[in-house]
């Protein structure tokens, strides 16, 4: 016997819960790459201090130094690349479901969310959603309209930060304190991917709640 359809609110939940899953993994595969660099910092290990002969070499070698700083540089790599996975899953997942709210809201029945990625993986934005998604009406009596609003508010800081820290960094000349703020803001900006994705969270909790029309109109026709 076929399957029964599942209406459209139903996948359209899935597919966010889907974006959701991937940030989620990304984000421990990140949180487990930091972890496993720290352990090799070369100021939480105790080089050892010994040498070995080189077969054909006039010169000694330090193998201990080699190996620490060998399996550092691969697991910086590694950092590096799970880090980009994350930035570009957080905002897939974050900006994915206010597409998918702002639709909802204004009385669509999208089966999917919809998410744009350019021929080289970078994300592609709707220019609606472009920098940060903005305020969004018609969540008023939700519970934690004013938890997703500070959500958002904290990407949006996050993002103001890095435009500002790049700009800065394009300067041909920084005064001192200007290079404090370059590095203040950059620092600022790393928390992105971590703002995006509570932007996340919180903006599927929101969808939930934008669906319960549908799933209402739907159960008692």
């Amino acid at each position: 016997m076929p399957r029964k359809p599942l209406p459209w609110f139903e996948t359209l939940a899935d597919s966010v819960f889907a974006l959701g899953a991937a940030a989620r993994e990304t984000r421990t595969a990140h949180q487990a790459a930091q972890a496993a660099t720290t352990q090799y910092d070369l100021d939480r290990v105790r080089l050892l201090d010994a040498e070995v002969a080189v077969t054909g070499r006039h010169s000694l070698a330090r193998p201990h130094d080699q190996a620490v700083m060998r399996i550092g540089d691969a697991l910086r790599e590694c950092e590096h690349r799970m880090a980009s996975l994350y930035d570009r899953a957080a905002a897939s997942y974050a900006y994915g479901t206010a597409w998918a709210i702002l639709r909802v809201l204004d009385g669509q029945e999208p089966p999917h969310a919809e998410v744009g990625w350019t021929d080289d993986g970078a994300l592609s934005v709707p220019r609606e959603l472009c920098p940060i998604p903005p305020l969004i009406e018609g969540l008023e009596r939700w519970r934690d309209n004013a938890r997703f609003e500070k959500a958002r508010q904290r990407w949006w800081d996050c993002d103001s930060a890095g435009e500002f820290a790049s700009a800065l960094a394009d300067q041909g000349y920084l005064a001192d304190h200007e290079a404090y703020e370059m590095h203040e803001a950059f620092a600022e900006a790393r928390g992105m991917a971590d703002a995006a994705y509570a932007y996340g969270v919180l903006a599927e909790s929101a969808l939930r709640y934008a669906l319960l029309g549908a799933r209402a109109r739907h159960n008692n026709p």
